[in-house]
């Protein structure tokens, strides 16, 4: 089993992405917005700053707007460990970085 690490950010926040890459499709993702806590979603976290809060929550609606996009498995499949790609669209408010930190493969792990 194939999976790979990617950087989503923006100027202001960053989320870790874990997936398997199976038959071209990104499948079984994880998402982490730091330390030790990883979920299936996009993780709604609860900022006491109002401004903080509306910015994470346009910085999560732009993650999900970049799902919607037909070729979002070739973007991170396609993506070199240690390159930037931009993903910018009309419908996002601000652009977004992806960056792939690491490719593993789950069997070599367990053996």
């Amino acid at each position: 089993m194939n999976r790979c690490v990617w950087i989503i950010l923006n100027r202001n926040f960053e989320m870790m992405l874990d997936g398997e890459v199976y038959k071209n499709k990104l499948q079984d993702k994880k998402f982490s917005p730091g330390g030790d806590i990883w979920t299936e979603e996009l993780p709604l976290l609860r900022i006491s700053d109002e401004n903080i809060q509306r910015e994470y929550d346009e910085f999560r609606e732009d993650i999900l707007t970049l799902f919607l996009e037909p070729q979002v498995n070739e973007v991170f499949i396609n993506a070199k460990i240690g390159e930037e790609s931009e993903y910018d669209n009309p419908n996002i408010s601000t652009p977004l970085i992806i960056r792939k930190i690491e490719e593993y493969d789950v069997d070599e792990i367990i053996d």
